[in-house]
């Protein structure tokens, strides 16, 4: 594996994995909604930046206009998604579903942008996906909603899948787009386009934008920088590579941010570490390994 493949990819996964623990407090007060267009715009606005000193193409065909329009629609309904998983279920079990959408990322690329993966190499990014699951959720938690007494059954479960499906297709395009047609515009489309259809189908949802944010705007400005650090370093390490290779492992790496989440939850948020966690953690180590490994 191409060695800024993995260290952008691990950087994206800690900036997402932040993201994660600071909106849980954010969706609680100003809503899933709200949350996600915001992100989105304030994450759009730091995008651009990059775009000042990358190359970019500005020749559009009919294919290359759908492939933004795809990627703008697809990561505004994952954002939506996720956070609405977030505000309504608990974290460690809504995000390792959220963040099982690497297996979609991978099928998608292998299916459409002919990416080129070994049996072994797709069994390592299974192994990835399940210790994604194993660290980010709490066995005891999971045993009151599935045994516990008048208990509805894991709220935000089908938000979550939502979401995962969704930043499955979105990363898929945004990193085949950004190959294609350099950072600008993909970046544009996968954040400020993405605001924008957020805005445009809040009239029809019946959804308030009003940015009333009383003490949350602080909290959303590091949610943004964290968010559009993770997009600039998911577009320019697909650029840098160049192979279509690249964007499934990028894709698996930003999934490792559960594990982040996870282990900011336990030392700011107090949350204790479970058996599980341990043995995620080691198949998380394991099958990156192997990944680095078999692909190397």
């Amino acid at each position: 594996m191409d060695p800024i493949v993995f260290l952008f990819g691990l950087m994206i996964s800690v900036s997402f994995g932040a993201s994660d623990v600071l909106s849980k407090g954010v969706t609680s007060r100003i809503g899933a909604y709200k949350t996600t267009v915001y992100i989105l715009a304030l994450s759009g606005v730091v995008t651009l930046i990059p775009g000042l000193f990358l190359s970019s193409s500005f020749v559009l065909s009919l294919g290359s206009v759908l492939l933004l329009v795809f990627i703008a629609v697809t990561t505004y309904l994952a954002f939506f998604g996720l956070y609405r998983a977030y505000s309504k279920g608990m974290l460690s079990l809504t995000s390792p579903i959220a963040n099982s959408y690497p297996a979609f990322s991978t099928a998608l690329s292998i299916l459409l942008i002919g990416a080129s993966f070994s049996p072994d190499s797709i069994a390592a990014l299974i192994v990835v996906m399940v210790g994604i699951v194993l660290v980010s959720t709490s066995i005891s938690d999971l045993r009151l909603r599935l045994f516990g007494k008048g208990k509805a059954f894991a709220p935000g479960v089908g938000s979550a899948m939502f979401a995962a499906i969704f930043f499955g297709s979105s990363w898929t395009a945004f990193g085949y787009a950004s190959q294609t047609l350099g950072f600008l515009l993909p970046a544009i489309a996968i954040r400020l386009g993405a605001a924008a259809a957020g805005f445009g189908l809040a009239p029809v949802l019946k959804e308030d934008v009003r940015p009333v944010f009383m003490n949350s705007f602080r909290r959303l400005s590091v949610m943004a920088a964290l968010e559009a650090a993770g997009a600039i370093l998911y577009s320019a390490g697909a650029i840098i590579s160049s192979s279509s290779d690249a964007i499934p492992i990028l894709s698996t790496f930003s999934g490792i941010s559960a594990a982040f989440t996870v282990c900011f939850a336990i030392l700011f948020l107090k949350e204790r570490i479970e058996i599980n966690h341990v043995i995620g953690i080691l198949m998380l180590i394991g099958g990156v390994a192997l990944l680095l490994y078999l692909t190397g």
